[in-house]
């Protein structure tokens, strides 16, 4: 039976999900999620059902609820895409930071899980997987595998932090580092009629995250560790951020695969 802890960690609210037959004398992968892991919890039970018949590996998933998400998940200051709309606040390191010092300690001090970063994923849709690239610039020794949905590459001057240029915020600069991809593994999903009604910046979602998809590819990602999907009736919100959750999980985590990996 899939278990479910709750717990306020550093002041976030964090949902642990257990997979069945959880036994704490084993070393479990574990996959932090944003937004409260609202993807896994609506196909929990399917994910359940893939550990159980042996199609993926046996995982922790810790949802992690966010306090606000428009300041934890945006990497620096940005305006409201509408009128009066309060900002973004940029509070992405900070949010991380928190994530990785203080909520993943604690999990692996009270939870069956294998810290190491081969076995230690992040993923998020939209702003959650904004925040999750970032992630892999802040923190690439701490996770080893990213699941970015409809990642919000359309945030102001994120694609030219991608494409490697400087960028200048507030007074402050950021460049993006160089990162030894060889041992990462990214997958990346957006659906194609994300945006098309949109008359902000959100328009271009498809082409900057082609755009993204290339800068990530130059980052020095082997070839069979960054996937990059596409649906083409795919619209932004979760009928469509599940289904790809699922395929994402089959590609970095499925059994078979990892088999016919080892064969060659």
């Amino acid at each position: 039976m899939i278990q479910f802890r709750n717990e306020k960690i550093a002041n976030y609210e964090v949902c642990i999900i257990l997979p069945s037959g959880y036994d704490q004398t084993k070393k479990y992968r574990t996959l932090y999620m944003h937004d409260g892991g609202e993807t896994a919890m609506q196909a929990v039970n399917y994910i359940d059902h893939l550990i159980l018949s042996g199609q993926i590996e046996p995982l922790i998933v810790i949802g992690i609820k966010p306090i606000d998400r428009n300041n934890d998940y945006t990497p620096w200051e940005a305006p409201s895409l509408v009128p009066h709309g309060s900002i973004f606040g940029g509070q992405a390191h900070v949010y991380l930071h928190t994530v990785v010092t203080k909520i993943k300690p604690y999990i692996d001090a009270h939870y069956a899980t294998n810290p190491e970063p081969s076995h230690t994923a992040i993923s998020g849709c939209s702003f959650g997987g904004l925040v999750s690239i970032f992630a892999s610039y802040y923190y690439p020794e701490v996770f080893h595998q990213y699941i970015l949905l409809s990642a919000s590459f359309w945030y102001e001057d994120v694609l030219r932090y991608l494409q490697g240029e400087k960028i200048e915020r507030q007074g402050n600069t950021y460049v993006k580092p160089t990162v030894n991809r060889q041992d990462h593994q990214l997958y990346l999903y957006v659906g194609e009629l994300e945006g098309i009604y949109k008359e902000t910046t959100q328009q271009h979602m498809v082409a900057y995250t082609k755009k993204a998809h290339l800068a990530l590819i130059k980052e020095g990602y082997l070839e069979s560790n960054l996937l990059f999907e596409l649906d083409p009736e795919g619209t932004h919100d979760d009928l469509f951020f599940s289904n790809y959750f699922i395929q994402s999980l089959r590609w970095l985590f499925g059994i078979e695969n990892k088999n016919k990996t080892m064969d060659r």
